[in-house]
């Protein structure tokens, strides 16, 4: 707060409908919201220590994984500069790797194919192929969890009422530089909104203006507008879902990335629309 006093200026940003700049009082209002209510970010202990700090590696995919292709033993774990100590139930969640874009049925089931499978094209085969060799690597992960780390497995079990106390956590401390305001005033109104489920005494130590309420879901229609936008792009693996490109797709990826912006933005029916469809794409910093 005093940083944000002294150094944070008004800025645009590219989800606003308006031309009207975010300002650093409204940051300083978040922050002493969230202050207040951080006293019951921290879930209630059940049964497995979730608390205990832990050493966490937040960034596990198969790049920084390297393994003997002889033994098929893990030989050497890289990329440890975002790694910290902190209690268990911040930190843990499925790897990236082990990941499922789309919602998963919860349960031990593995996937099966479609009756007709065998008529759709090689297309088709393929990315049905993709989509259940993925969600069977990420119920493998969570069905080990649950045999071999009970701690992790009561913070999976629970992770999304966990992710409710503890948005709002990962978000605060770097919320102005990442451009990520309206994602930590999204978190804390998702906590006013569900206060109950926390099973807390009392009534929530913080509210927000109708106002408030407003800006924000128009901010918040701008960015589901690209969201759906890119889900398409993305379902057809046409861009990446995570940002994290092979090599060997680098130049595909990098035409699709042009042409779809190109499309985005001609979605826009006024230039005032077609300059704001230019903010929101997201892949902005890409140099090609």
């Amino acid at each position: 707060m005093i940083w944000a006093r002294k150094f944070a200026k008004a800025r645009m940003v590219p989800q606003r409908a308006t031309e009207e700049p975010e300002m650093p009082e409204n940051f300083i209002s978040l922050l002493d919201k969230y202050l207040q209510i951080a006293p019951h970010l921290v879930p209630r202990a059940e049964g497995a220590d979730i608390h205990s700090p832990t050493l966490w590696h937040p960034d596990l995919h198969r790049d920084n994984i390297f393994v003997d292709s002889d033994t098929n033993k893990i030989t050497r774990i890289i990329d440890w500069q975002s790694a910290v100590v902190a209690p268990l139930f911040l930190q843990s969640g499925v790897p990236r790797m082990f990941r499922h874009t789309k919602p998963v049925d919860e349960d031990w089931s593995v996937p099966q194919r479609p009756l007709d499978y065998d008529s759709l094209s090689v297309e088709e085969k393929a990315k049905i192929d993709a989509d259940i060799e993925s969600i069977t690597y990420y119920k493998y992960y969570k069905y080990q969890s649950f045999k071999k780390s009970p701690r992790h497995w009561a913070c999976l079990e629970h992770q999304h009422a966990l992710e409710l106390q503890t948005n709002p956590v990962k978000l605060v401390t770097q919320s102005w530089k990442n451009n990520d305001v309206f994602y930590l005033r999204e978190a804390l109104m998702e906590l006013v909104r569900r206060w109950d489920e926390l099973n807390d005494n009392g009534t929530c130590p913080i509210s927000f203006s109708e106002e408030t309420y407003r800006v924000h879901a128009q901010e918040e229609s701008n960015i589901n507008a690209v969201g759906e936008i890119l889900r398409i792009f993305r379902d057809e693996d046409t861009l990446p879902v995570d940002g994290m490109v092979d090599h060997i797709d680098y130049e595909r990826v990098r035409e699709n990335c042009l042409k779809f912006k190109d499309i985005f933005v001609g979605l826009g029916s006024t230039e005032e629309e077609k300059r704001l469809h230019e903010r929101l794409w997201p892949y902005q910093d890409t140099k090609f």
